[in-house]
């Protein structure tokens, strides 16, 4: 999981070594590098198949079935990706003369599958990661430049961005009304 300092600490203080969840946890701090950079200061902690899973992603994105298809495929990189996002805007098709010719608010483009920031990697994928680069900005275009396999676990669960006080605040809000939808 990639998070800043802070959230470090309150995870260390709630998770502590994992053990009463029936996990290890083990914690690899470093100052901004990036979220390839992290992961290539975390190197030594990391097994042959790994997940990054993004500190600020609320999902029941099910992690068993996303490794065993890694796994079955012979992934280099398997992507979780999210066919239920709606977009936040309104989109349209446009003619040659400049008339919209289809409009809809904010819709799911099922065809354009969302990253929900959940990644299983094979330890290759660490040779991709310097200091200051970003998994989603370099390593994955770098690993399809060079013909790696990288798959997409293709999932109709969503996922919410919890990573700001305003998006937390808006999942809480869906929480309490139940209409926070997986």
């Amino acid at each position: 999981m990639l998070v800043s300092n802070s959230e470090i600490d309150l995870l260390k203080n709630h998770l502590q070594d994992g053990h009463r969840f029936g996990v290890r946890i083990e914690y690899s701090t470093a100052e901004r590098l990036g979220t390839a950079g992290a992961l290539h200061v975390a190197e030594d902690l990391l097994d042959e198949t790994f997940i990054v899973y993004y500190g600020d992603v609320l999902t029941n994105l099910d992690l068993r079935e996303m490794v065993k298809r890694h796994v079955a495929k012979q992934a280099t990189c398997t992507l979780a990706m999210s066919t239920s996002v709606p977009i936040d805007y309104g989109v349209a098709r446009v003619d040659k003369d400049d008339r919209v010719t289809y409009f809809e608010e904010k819709p799911v483009l099922k065809e354009y599958p969302v990253s929900m920031g959940v990644n299983v990697f094979e330890r290759e994928v660490l040779s991709y990661c310097k200091p200051n680069t970003d998994i989603a900005q370099q390593v994955i275009p770098n690993l399809l430049k060079d013909g790696k396999a990288i798959y997409a676990y293709l999932t109709d669960k969503r996922h919410y961005d919890i990573g700001t006080f305003k998006s937390l605040e808006e999942v809480r809000q869906l929480a309490e009304s139940n209409n926070l939808q997986f």
